[in-house]
């Protein structure tokens, strides 16, 4: 059976203070005991030696009478069992109670005559406590007994009326005993109040520290317990009042428990409710990793063949480009071919310029690392273009950071790849538009980026996959699809990323993103911390 705290504490205290009232009152009582015989036995032996010297002046004038009428006058008195006299050789001479008269006292058995005659010598002297002894009479009441020696002075050796020899020390004992009725009563009175004081006393710290247990203690622990259930339940409740103690300090931790339980318990059910959209950004970026690995080896794969066949077709292209040129000129040559020939010209020319870019393309240059500006370099792609005709209609819109700081980049690449944006961006816009061109720096995710917003036709999603795939292209036969791939190689080259972001006719927005810790080796590095 389980006992709540209250009890427990209070049985506990119970007991202790019962323990402790018990030895305190053990105690208390013995020495009560021990006082008050003390004043009786004193008491007694001042009555007896009262009894002596009221009785002295007829002891020394031989008148027994008058020595029994003061005996039997004093004897009178309620608390006074009997008085008596016994001699030396212990006959009792006179006694109050008429029987004992006559007779002999046993000085050995006897319990007053122990304490002087237990030796072999009998004692003359002797303190009042030894001369007492406590007793119960026939009736079965506690008596206190205490025997007076009456010494041999030298007025009775040497008086007239009945002379004692001078070497007699002692001539006989005054045996007087009283009643402990008063002094029992009186114990038991001060033990029945003693007792009486306890128990309210007990019982009054035992409410007391019930009360307090109750307030202090057992509210607060119930307190926490029914906060603790409903913490359990999932409802957040905190401890208001907190006292300024042991349990005040548990209902802070408590409460500190609480809220910490309360944020993991948010933090879990949120991704709990974003797990499914988490996995799919995972799984996206995944297949952008996998998307980028499989496009690096295309690359790299495409790359060493386009370089054998661009070497192949390169040869016998130089040769028709210098032989066309040599042949429309000659005079041999019929007038109505000479237009073929400049069309044979011309498309070598074209195709020398589509196996230069194969070249460039398959052909991974050095790259000169040097510290530049970011604004600086878009400022001279933007000298370049911005007279061609393409850009008549465009507005040219600049929107460049400040503060940003130089990076150590080659500046023709990304110059290179400034200017094929802006060119793509000029096809976009064939009938005019807005070209938008932001820097900005982006300290979080330690990157410097260029973005080009064009209000052009924009690019279908499925075309947004392919757009910087080798040989993939969305002008038709204007263009050969290696420009933006080879923008791509050089980008990544500089440890940096391109995004792109469109929307079928309102627009296309190329995000490129360049390190800030670029190397002068051209690698990137993380932040120093």
């Amino acid at each position: 059976m389980r006992l709540k705290l209250v009890a427990q504490f209070s049985l506990v205290t119970s007991i202790v203070l019962i323990f402790t009232s018990a030895v305190f009152f053990y105690f208390n009582i013995s020495t009560l005991r021990k006082t008050l015989l003390e004043t009786y036995v004193h008491k007694v032996d001042s009555l007896s030696e009262v009894i002596l010297r009221a009785t002295r002046h007829e002891m020394l004038n031989n008148n027994r009478e008058r020595v029994f009428q003061v005996i039997d006058a004093v004897s009178d008195q309620s608390e006074i069992e009997h008085i008596r006299l016994i001699n030396k050789d212990g006959f009792v001479v006179y006694s109050t109670i008429e029987v004992e008269i006559n007779t002999h006292i046993d000085k050995i058995e006897a319990a007053g005559c122990r304490t002087c005659h237990r030796e072999e010598k009998p004692l003359t002297h002797a303190a009042s406590m030894d001369r007492s002894n406590v007793f119960r009479n026939p009736d079965g009441m506690k008596v206190l007994g205490i025997s007076k020696p009456i010494y041999n002075e030298e007025i009775c050796y040497s008086g007239s009326c009945h002379v004692h020899p001078s070497d007699l020390s002692l001539l006989g004992i005054l045996d007087v005993a009283v009643s402990m009725d008063t002094m029992t009563s009186q114990v038991n009175d001060y033990r029945n109040n003693f007792l009486i004081q306890v128990f309210f006393l007990v019982l009054s710290l035992i409410l007391c520290l019930a009360m307090l247990t109750r307030k202090l203690i057992t509210q607060p622990v119930k307190t926490l317990l029914d906060h603790t259930r409903a913490v359990a339940k999932g409802e957040w409740k905190y401890v208001d009042s907190v006292p300024g103690d042991e349990l005040g300090e548990l209902g802070e931790a408590f409460n500190s428990m609480t809220r910490k339980l309360k944020t993991a318990r948010e933090e879990r059910d949120e991704w709990a409710a974003t797990l499914e959209t988490r996995v799919e950004v995972r799984t996206k970026k995944i297949q952008e990793m996998q998307s980028v690995l499989i496009r690096s080896e295309k690359l790299a794969s495409l790359g060493e063949l386009v370089a054998g066949i661009a070497h192949e077709l390169n040869n016998p292209l130089t040769g028709i480009m210098i032989h066309a040129p040599m042949i429309a000129e000659d005079a041999r040559l019929d007038p109505s071919l000479r237009d073929d020939c400049k069309i044979i010209i011309e498309e070598a020319r074209r195709c020398s310029k589509i196996v230069g870019e194969l070249l460039d393309f398959s052909r991974v240059s050095d790259i000169q690392k040097t510290r530049g500006s970011i604004n600086e370099i878009i400022d001279r792609a933007l000298a370049l273009i911005e007279h061609h005709a393409d850009f008549h209609d465009i507005e040219i819109i600049k929107e460049f950071g400040m503060n940003i700081p130089e990076l150590f980049m080659d500046a023709s690449q990304i110059e290179q790849v400034v200017v094929n944006m802006l060119v793509n961006a000029s096809q976009a816009m064939p009938d005019g538009g807005s070209l938008t061109i932001t820097t900005e720096l982006r300290p979080g995710a330690g990157t410097v980026a260029i973005q080009l917003t064009d209000t052009g036709v924009g690019i279908s999603d499925q075309n947004l996959e392919k757009l910087f795939d080798p040989f993939f292209t969305t002008k038709g036969h204007k263009g050969t699809g290696l420009g933006l791939s080879v923008s791509y190689g050089i980008i990544e080259s500089h440890g940096g990323e391109i995004h792109v972001q469109s929307k079928v006719g309102e627009g296309t927005t190329f995000t490129i993103e360049l390190p800030l810790t670029l190397t002068e080796n051209g690698e990137s590095k993380p932040p120093q911390t």
